[in-house]
């Protein structure tokens, strides 16, 4: 009975690790599968007044001083076909960087339902880059595009990241603005990197990097102008 017994536990050990062995080959499987790969890229200008001749030198996502996202950029335009925006690669002092020019930019207003009230609304440019290869979220300093330049790089070891990530760095980067204005012209860049991967195993999950600075300035612009920024790695599901 004992051996019997023994026998039965036997097997099961057994069914349980082949079970195991196939459900990980499934999962890979899937993973191989449904596996997508993409670099998000935002920018967000928004003004109150109209801004004149103007030619801005935004951080970009870099890599060893190129860009595919900037090249995408240049190539398709953000997919808007305005052609009052003109852009280009620009190798400026603080490294590679993204030129977007336009003669006049007007102030855009939307109206919100709630109170009719017109509320400014910002200038959106957008574009999603896909990639074969897996993208080295936990650690893309050195390994994938980021925002580019960065100064005083410190890793924030006093703030827990929200969304929870594994780590959180702060830094210094430069924007270039020069446009004409009005003396009491407000004006707000805002910019984004997010690196993915998603995939589906019974539902779907992802990893990711991300990061954003923001600037506000303020009357006529003619030079360079420091901006923080700040980077979360790790964010999501590994396995």
């Amino acid at each position: 009975m004992r051996t019997r017994y023994k026998i039965i536990v036997l097997l099961i050990i057994i069914s349980a690790v082949l079970l195991s062995f196939w459900w990980q080959d499934q999962k890979q499987r899937m993973y191989d599968r449904n596996h997508i790969s993409s670099y998000d890229y935002y920018i967000e200008l928004t003004t109150d007044s109209t801004l004149s001749n103007v030619t801005l030198y935004l951080p970009l996502p870099v890599i060893n001083n190129t860009s595919s996202v900037g090249t995408d950029i240049v190539e398709h335009h953000f997919n808007d076909y305005d052609p009052s925006w003109k852009y280009s690669l620009v190798d400026t002092e603080h490294g590679l960087m993204l030129s977007i020019k336009n003669e006049k930019i007007e102030p855009k207003y939307t109206t919100r339902s709630k109170d009719s009230k017109k509320i400014l609304s910002p200038n959106m440019f957008s574009m999603t880059l896909f990639t074969n290869q897996t993208i080295d979220t936990m650690n893309p300093l050195g390994n994938e595009m980021v925002l580019m330049p960065k100064y005083n790089l410190t890793h924030n070891v006093t703030r827990r990241p929200y969304p929870p990530a594994s780590d959180k760095f702060d830094y210094e980067s430069k924007m270039y603005a020069y446009y004409d204005t009005s003396s009491d012209a407000n004006v707000s860049i805002s910019i984004y990197l997010n690196g993915r991967n998603g995939w589906w195993i019974g539902g779907w999950l992802y990893n990711s990097y991300w990061e954003n600075m923001e600037i506000k300035l303020s009357g006529p612009q003619a030079g360079w102008t420091t901006v923080n920024g700040q980077l979360f790695t790790g964010e999501g599901t590994y396995y």
